[in-house]
């Protein structure tokens, strides 16, 4: 096989060398790794970690891509998400894109979606003051972001689904479900959205099991409508098996650590419950408390006989107000005893309250609130409990208008006791409140190491009560405090006062700017906002579920994070406090993060590794069937917490939490056994993830490698490059070295400034100087792509290295750019003619290689379609690929260039005999003739005769060569011109050709030199011979 290749002969080998880079750089266009370079943002780049490049190759593989991406808070699942939708943008040129998430968060992703290079004219924000105009030009192509909420309301559904969007994404998916057997509107809205099977879905939630099988199983059934057994079906442990790693993604803070960057990503982080000395009369208020909301419950039990609904969440709200702070107890205390004394009034006197029938009445209420407001998850389903009201609440208001329609459910006694109560709470407030002095010490501690404080609380009334008592009392700090709840945002003093209405763009801006220290937050409106600006958490009433005080630490303890974190909790010597501390923080969340229960000493705090200090967590929401040894299902309820403690204390409660955590230990063993079966995450991960898919392009090698061809390209343009603490200076340029979007952004501009119109001709091949250390004598250069239905999923650079030891290898990735870098940085010459043969077995090698990696890609998703077809599920019909023969082309190879490494000194070996050198010479001679007819001219071999070896003529053209041919045994081109020799290559100047060919003793090299007097260095050895040095400039390179 031969090929022609026509250059310039004045080819610039710097040129050439940024030439073959560009080619290099683009091959990497669908890697993931090059894929998130390109597409990170100018000002904010994002860092690709590995374990968002594994979601990307998974999701580029696939048509539709339908994945529940379920990481851990603080992973970046919203990056990844835009990521997947960039790339089916681009390569699926889809037009439409609609993301729903909880009011809170639009804010959040229209600033994401602009930081990630989304111009404002391509993002639509749907509201009711916009969503008619958009429906009537008919969704024009763009992202367009609403309230999942908003979305649902009757009025604008229809207008919703009647767009043709290509991709639906729902953030917080977790709040997309079934009530009991009810289908929420959420539910109803997305199942309309994503039914049709072709459309592109993303499913995002870092709690995509909350415990109940059925809310979980119908999530899935979004994903893949195909699935038509029930849930029963589907609640086993081989469908959770097929699912995990096809539909669902869910990687840890401790995976990303441990197996994913093997690096400290995630900052050390610890909990401490800290218990703090309690005065006389916040002691006896709480034991009052707890006495009465016992006897009230107790009371129900003796004279009904079944657990209350309404009554019983009563009191736990209660107490939850009451363990708040003394500002929260009064406000709800006094909203009973008003309502319920204007009830009466309204009733008349004598008239008998029928305790059961208003029970009754509020009982499914009650439900909803004891799911919503003290479940698994928080405060997650509240708007479908309040209706369609989008607008945005804080749970206290929940709360004072549940207890006012049970107030009536007290009675006289009980109406005294709580008056009792008032007044006992209105003396704690201020001074005498040892939790919030205990909090003031924590703060102001922290304050002056220069850390930044977030406070959160679930009730406003608490957030507003511990605002103004921070100003008063840390007055060297308070211009620097802010409050936000769902009523207000107050800004810090240092920003100066505002007329305009503050919001959460405004908090996330005095993050940014240091005029925040400490930032007093409920829960509901800290929803979505990414605080890795701070580094100390303060949950400011004991959490009594696990996932908030996770979910709360996420906000801080996330990607960005440099700063260890501490997470504080305050615990006065009560009751309440000290079960919390013994059963549910020593026991139940020591297990759940570490997987070990600890003991509390004695007047010591408890303290927590949050990543883990056993033999390692084991994840409370990882998708798998749930059940204590009796098989039977139980997930672990804040409300029902609270009520075995009311009722039994904290036998009660200890009871409770044992189940929970025997549940617990069977999962654990679940999975311990799956990971057994399939084997050691760090092995896929390493062998499966880092080594096949990604070629070893990521992570801190990937970092490294970019920056080295950073460098050779930047000091072959004749720039300076230095490199000091961390910063590359480049003139008066400065990067960081960690930026490798940076750093890539500005190797593609420095190409396409040198390159300005220069046009790409085909390979290219380089000739470069031995390097030390690097034993390769021949490096090309290969681009894959991998497609399926003419869609690229996947592309790479593969680099075919040939050692002097005759060794070849594949070379890919970190380990490939290296290479390539160190070659052209020593590149001293360029091929303008260029033929070769042969290379097949290379071709073939690199067709198998690449289709194993398709293999490898591809093997979870294809397995999850076959088998749940066997079993669970109808045809997937319009889901590719399904075969890898049928739907997957051979990968497309085609030679970008070549490097060809030659010695520029002898070799030192000892010299041929002298017929060897005659043998050496006739097959340079024959090389040469037989690369002359190759090309089409007409060679002479004139060597007996003239001062050089050929005469070769171009008929096409009528160019003439006088070639001198130089032979070489090895792989050194050292080679001597006689005066004589030389005196020719002077007169005839560009006709003149010098072929040196070399290895002649393995596998024969041509490198042709026009005009060698002029283009190549020279020094004079004894009596007027002349040996070469090295080439100036233009040379052609040759494979026989």
């Amino acid at each position: 096989m031969q090929k022609r290749l026509e250059r310039s002969t004045d080819y610039d080998v710097k040129v050439a060398a940024l030439a073959l880079a560009k080619s290099f750089l683009d091959g990497l266009k669908y890697h993931p790794y090059v894929f998130m370079l390109r597409h990170s943002p100018g000002e904010e780049p994002v860092y690709p970690y590995l374990h968002q490049l594994e979601i990307l190759a998974y999701a580029m593989a696939r048509k539709p891509v339908r994945m529940f991406i379920a990481d851990e808070i603080g992973l970046g699942k919203t990056i990844e998400a835009i990521m997947i939708m960039k790339y089916l943008r681009e390569v699926d040129r889809v037009s439409r894109v609609l993301i729903l998430v909880p009011r809170t968060l639009v804010t959040q992703w229209i600033w994401e979606l602009k930081r990630l290079g989304f111009g404002i004219n391509e993002i639509y924000q749907i509201e009711r003051e916009t969503i008619d105009n958009i429906y009537a030009k008919g969704f024009p192509p763009g992202i367009y972001i609403a309230s999942i909420d908003l979305a649902k309301m009757n009025r604008h559904r229809n207008k919703i689904l009647s767009a043709n969007w290509d991709v639906i994404i729902i953030d917080e998916a977790h709040r997309v479900g079934k009530v009991g057997n009810n289908e929420t509107l959420r539910y109803s809205l997305v199942t309309e959205l994503v039914k049709d099977c072709s459309r592109n879905v993303l499913l995002l939630s870092a709690t995509p099991h909350r415990g109940k099988a059925e809310d979980y199983i119908e999530r899935l059934r979004l994903l893949d409508p195909y699935l038509k057994a029930s849930t029963k079906e589907l609640d086993t442990e081989k469908f959770y098996r097929l699912v995990n790693g096809a539909l669902v993604f869910r990687r840890t803070k401790m995976d990303v650590n441990n197996y994913y960057e093997k690096r400290p990503v995630f900052v050390e982080c610890k909990f401490k419950a800290r218990t703090v000395k309690a005065s006389k009369i916040e002691i006896e208020f709480h034991n009052k408390l707890i006495d009465f909301l016992r006897t009230i419950l107790l009371r129900y039990y003796d004279r009904i006989g079944e657990e209350p609904s309404a009554l019983g969440l009563l009191l736990v709200l209660i107490a939850k107000r009451a363990s708040s702070s003394p500002k929260a107890a009064l406000s709800t205390f006094n909203k009973i005893l008003y309502k319920r004394a204007y009830y009466l009034k309204s009733l008349g006197e004598n008239v008998k309250i029928d305790e059961k029938a208003i029970e009754k009445e509020v009982n499914e209420y009650a439900r909803e609130i004891a799911n919503s407001v003290l479940g698994s998850g928080g405060f997650e389903e509240i708007s479908e409990v309040i209706g369609e009201n989008s607008k945005i609440i804080d749970v206290d208001d929940i709360i004072n208008d549940f207890a006012e329609k049970c107030s009536i459910l007290l009675d006289e006694d009980d109406v005294k006791e709580l008056k009792e109560l008032y007044m006992e709470a209105s003396k704690i407030v201020g001074d005498n409140d040892s939790r919030l002095m205990g909090v003031v010490n924590v703060v102001e501690n922290h304050l002056a190491k220069g850390d930044r404080v977030v406070i959160f609380t679930e009730f406003k009334d608490t957030a507003e009560y511990i605002y103004n008592e921070l100003k008063n009392r840390l007055r060297k700090w308070s211009s620097k405090i802010a409050l936000v709840t769902s009523e207000k945002v107050i800004p810090p003093e240092i920003v100066g006062a505002t007329s305009k209405r503050c919001t959460i763009d405004d908090v996330k801006m005095w993050l940014s700017r240091g005029y925040v220290d400490v930032l007093i937050m409920t829960d509901v409106a800290s929803e979505g906002l990414n605080l890795q600006q701070a580094n100390i958490v303060i949950h400011y009433e004991p959490p009594w579920s696990p996932i908030k005080i996770v979910q709360r630490v996420g906000r801080v303890w996330r990607l960005g994070q440099k700063k260890s974190v501490t997470s504080y909790t305050i615990l006065l010597p009560v009751e309440s406090d000290m079960k919390a501390l013994e059963i549910l923080y020593a026991k139940l969340l020591s297990w759940y993060i570490s997987g070990v229960e600890k003991s509390v000493p004695i007047g010591e705090e408890l303290e927590i590794d949050m990543l883990g200090e056993g033999k390692g967590p084991i994840d409370l929401l990882i998708t798998a069937p749930a059940t204590d040894e009796k098989g039977r299902k139980i997930h672990f309820s804040e409300y029902k917490a609270w009520l075995e403690f009311l009722r039994d204390g904290a036998e009660g409660l200890k009871n409770y939490i044992e189940r929970i955590l025997a549940i617990m230990k069977n999962l654990k063993k679940y999975v311990e056994k799956m990971q057994e079966e399939e084997g050691l995450k760090e092995v896929k991960i390493d062998e499966k993830l880092r080594n096949s898919v990604l070629g070893g392009l990521c992570c801190k090698e990937a970092e490294e490698a970019i920056f080295k061809l950073f460098q050779s390209l930047f000091e072959i343009s004749g720039y300076n490059v230095k490199v000091e603490k961390g910063k590359v200076y480049v003139d008066s340029h400065i990067y960081e070295k960690s930026d490798t979007a940076s750093l890539y952004r500005a190797m593609l501009s420095l190409i396409s400034e040198k390159l300005g119109n220069w046009s790409e001709h085909g390979k290219i091949t380089l000739i470069s100087r031995y390097c030390n250390n690097l034993d390769v004598e021949e490096l090309s250069l290969y681009k894959v792509v991998l497609s399926f239905d003419d869609r690229p999923f996947y592309s790479d650079v593969a680099g075919v290295a040939r050692y002097r030891s005759g060794k070849i290898d594949v070379l890919r990735g970190s380990k490939l750019i290296e290479v390539f870098s160190k070659l052209i940085a020593n590149a001293f010459a360029v091929a303008h003619e260029e033929w070769s043969y042969g290379g097949d077995q290379v071709i073939s090698r690199l067709y198998s290689e690449y289709k194993d990696l398709a293999k490898t890609i591809l093997k979870q998703f294809m397995d999850y379609v076959a088998k749940t077809e066997n079993r669970f599920a109808e045809k997937h019909g319009v889901w590719m690929p399904r075969d890898i023969s049928r739907d997957l082309r051979n990968p497309r190879i085609e030679q970008i260039g070549r490097i060809v490494v030659v010695c520029s000194e002898k070799s030192g070996g000892v010299a041929p005999p002298p017929i060897t050198i005659e043998t050496v010479e006739k097959m340079a001679m024959d090389i040469a003739m037989k690369y002359e007819k190759m090309q089409g001219r007409e060679p002479r071999d004139v060597s007996m005769y003239e001062h050089y070896d050929i005469l070769s003529t171009d008929p096409r053209t009528g160019e003439v060569r006088y070639i001198e041919v130089k032979g070489r045994y090895e792989s050194d081109i050292v080679v001597e011109l006689t005066e004589t020799e030389f005196e020719y290559a002077k007169r005839l100047g560009d006709s003149y050709w010098l072929y040196i060919v070399y290895n002649i003793g393995s596998k024969p090299q041509l490198i042709a030199i026009r005009n060698p007097v002029k283009n190549a260095r020279w020094i004079t050895v004894g009596y007027k011979r002349y040996v070469l040095l090295g080439l100036r400039g233009v040379a052609a390179s040759q494979e026989i």
